[in-house]
């Protein structure tokens, strides 16, 4: 790091009066393509030690590339609102696909750093820029991050101080006096009552060379190393240019002219490449769901990774889907045929976005940030005002800690959900901060968030129900000792006793509606609702996917007393449809009724694909599976979409039910036991120092049988009464079937669910 040899020059002046002298304008050149484009969003470090220690960590990070060719960067704290630091040279290593511990780090030479210190402060002296304790954003009467524009290869970062906006632009140049590059920072400050303090830098040695703003000199302070500003208060718009010189000889003369009034007015068109692609319908015949293949841009000019997240539908029919690796793409030509879909890159370097949701043809992003609102404001196809829509979501160094999903009631609330902050190997958690395993609701203007539940491990996706009911899955691990799906209620807390956010540790969870077994679905997904009635019989019921297994469940839900309070339990049904990757996106495309999904390969699964997009298609054929189940004090009924044949589907023998039960602890997973053990815990430490089960104890399986007496066909011939005089609540219930429809077709199939109490 060159901080010794740093020299300052700043200077601000009144943007209206203020004389303009010509200046050799830089010229920056695109730069090869690369799939975070110009910028990236992460957690971002500058100054990378020897001994691979960082100076300066921004968790919410915003790296840009400015300078000659790009190749000087500097990056940005969304949180805090400061420059983390800038260097020269290479930009940043690359995103690790999970980011399992590897962030985007500077890898030139040091130019400049700060610490953990608010960029900006409204009326207040250095001393008031305290260091930051815990995590998330600062007082929103205070600074905050309010987005960015595009402006073709430069960047206007926008900030909030105390109501008085601040536009920033950062750009490269060549010092006079060396080919050492300098770096300039140019602060748009809107008219203030009362003035606003910047945060520069932290120097060893700093040389100032003046500042006056209409004659009076600026007031410079310093603190813990910092060098610091006031920026006086004026009716007018001030301009403020902070220079930063590595060798020490700068002349003190900036060598710029643009402001970023000026460059908001600018909109470049960064990506024009149109990619074509041919969909694949599926050639299967006689099943009333097939899975056709929407074909991604797998080669593409931008070097984009197709590892698809999350995707939603535009007004007119087009489709806007993301990728882990940050980008959104906008494709046409998604019709019955699918022979042309063409693909645009939408925007680019947005940090592990999980979750889209277009409102009124807008488009929203969660990442690990926060929710974006992404705007095309000139209308070439391409987001260029990237807007901080809300973010409150408080973010650590985790590789695990992701945001998943996004979802809006009828009211225009906005939801999504944050896992926990896994250790590397899964078990136990790193520090953890308020929201970690938390479901959030934001208000439809962005200015108000809220946590409604607690306890969640890694809710790879969620669901929203016309009325508002909320859906959760959640992974297997500590404190969650199977997959599970979550019929949410207000305040709830479904499991993670690490991640309940309460005074006293709960002794007790939240029932699921279901549970799990690893083979049915060992990493679930999100969940979507069928509206209408071109999906075949599923109208107005609830779908789940499962990551892990690639595929598609209908839920089966039963409302019982439970302890004296209403409680869904149930199961599921598996559609005979299969995902070329990990299914953990849904929605129907309102053009057609039928159902989409999206997902990638990362995490464990089955996927054969990096990201697959496909569509679900319901083709009129007559369905045969189960739709409804009931566990009653005297046996279970399970419904069907079709006529059974009369005499298998009275036949007991037909019909083969087991139970077990799980063990919820603090180790990772569970083994499975008989319904009557009671006495069951955890053998051996891990390497993090909890109680684990043995791998003996996690291979035996102890599954009660249960005897159904008989089987009694109703009269419409589509349900099915198992008398089971003995049957008891269970965690799991495997109720396997072989029978025939009613026209001869073989139906041979299983339910997986859970039984909380059993109904009169």
């Amino acid at each position: 790091m060159r901080s010794p040899l740093v020299a300052l020059f700043l200077s601000v002046g009144l943007l209206f009066g203020q004389a303009k002298k010509p200046a050799k304008k830089v010229s920056i050149p695109a730069p090869v393509a690369e799939a975070s484009g110009q910028w990236i969003l992460g957690t971002v470090g500058v100054g990378k030690q020897k001994d691979g220690s960082i100076d300066s960590t921004g968790l919410k990070g915003l790296a840009i590339r400015i300078g000659d060719d790009g190749k000087i960067g500097i990056a940005y704290d969304l949180d805090l609102c400061r420059p983390i630091g800038a260097w020269s040279g290479k930009f940043t290593t690359e995103m690790n696909l999970m980011s399992r511990g590897d962030y985007p780090t500077a890898m030139g030479e040091t130019i400049f750093v700060t610490g953990d210190y608010a960029g900006f402060m409204p009326d207040a002296a250095a001393t008031a820029l305290t260091p930051r304790k815990g995590f998330g954003p600062l007082p929103a009467d205070q600074v905050r991050f309010k987005g960015f524009h595009n402006a073709g290869r430069q960047v206007v970062v926008r900030w909030d101080v105390g109501g008085v906006a601040v536009d920033e632009i950062a750009e490269g140049s060549e010092s006079p006096q060396s080919a050492q590059p300098v770096i300039v920072r140019t602060l748009e400050v809107a008219p203030s009552a009362k003035g606003i303090t910047v945060l520069i830098g932290k120097f060893s040695v700093a040389r100032f060379k003046g500042a006056v703003s209409s004659g009076r000199k600026l007031k410079l302070e310093r603190i813990e190393g910092h060098l610091v500003v006031r920026v006086p208060a004026s009716p007018e718009v001030s301009v403020v240019r902070i220079q930063y010189a590595v060798d020490g000889n700068h002349s003190g003369k900036a060598n710029n002219t643009q402001v970023p009034s000026e460059l908001l007015k600018v909109t470049k068109t960064l990506w024009p490449e149109v990619v074509e692609t041919a969909g694949k319908l599926s050639e299967k015949a006689g099943e009333p769901y097939v899975v056709d293949d929407v074909s991604l841009p797998v080669t593409n000019p931008w070097k984009a990774p197709m590892f698809t997240s999350a995707f939603d539908f535009l007004p007119d029919g087009r489709v806007v889907i993301a990728t882990f690796h940050g980008d959104v793409f906008i494709a046409s030509g998604i019709d019955d045929k699918l022979e042309k879909v063409t693909w645009r890159r939408f925007a680019a370097g947005l940090y592990h976005p999980l979750g889209l949701k277009v409102v009124n043809g807008e488009v929203y992003v969660t990442c690990r940030d926060g929710i974006w609102k992404l705007r095309d404001t000139d209308g070439d196809g391409e987001c260029d005002a990237y807007e901080a829509f809300n973010f409150d979501v408080m973010v650590t160094k985790n590789f695990h800690e992701f945001v998943f999903d996004l979802q809006t009631d009828a009211a225009g609330n906005f939801y999504y959900i944050k896992a926990g902050p896994v250790r590397k190997g899964g078990r136990g958690f790193d520090e953890i901060c308020d929201h970690h395993g938390a479901l959030f609701k934001v208000s439809p203007d962005g200015k108000k968030s809220e946590v409604i539940a607690t306890g969640f491990r890694a809710p790879n996706g969620i669901g929203m129900s016309p009325t508002g009911q909320i859906t959760t899955g959640d992974n297997e691990g500590t404190w969650t000792p199977m997959c599970r799906l979550n019929w949410v209620k207000q305040g709830g807390f479904y499991g993670v006793v690490d991640l309940a956010h309460r005074t006293t540790p709960p002794t007790d969870y939240d029932r699921p509606l279901c549970w799990f077994p690893k083979n049915v679905d060992n990493s679930s997904g999100g969940q979507v609702w069928v509206t209408s009635d071109k999906f075949g019989p599923w109208k107005d019921r609830l779908l789940h996917l499962s990551y892990g297994t690639c595929s598609l469940y209908g839920v089966l839900p039963q409302e019982v007393n439970f302890n004296g309070q209403p409680q869904m339990q149930g199961g599921v049904t598996r559609f005979n449809v299969d995902f070329g990757s990990g299914a953990m996106r849904a929605r129907f495309n309102p053009k057609d009724g039928q159902l989409y999904v999206t997902g990638l390969r990362g995490w464990q699964t089955t996927a054969t694909q990096n990201g697959c997009f496909q569509r679900v298609r319901y083709t009129g054929a007559a369905t045969r599976m189960p739709i409804a189940l009931a566990a009653t004090k005297q046996g279970v009924r399970v419904d069907f979409t079709c006529e059974l044949d009369a005499q298998m589907a009275a036949d007991a023998a037909n019909w083969n039910i087991e139970t077990w039960n799980y063990i919820w602890s603090s180790a990772y997973g569970s083994p499975e036991i008989s319904t009557t053990e009671t006495k069951v815990a955890a053998t051996e430490l891990g390497n993090d120092g909890r109680l684990q089960f043995s791998k003996a104890q996690m291979a035996e399986r102890k599954h009660d049988f249960v005897d159904v007496k008989s089987a009694t066909l109703s009269a419409d011939r589509k349900s099915v009464f198992l008398a089971i005089p003995d049957l008891r609540p269970a965690m799991q219930m495997q109720l396997k079937y072989d029978i025939k429809a009613a026209d001869g077709v073989e139906l041979r199939g299983q339910v997986i669910n859970t039984i909380h109490a059993l109904a009169e």
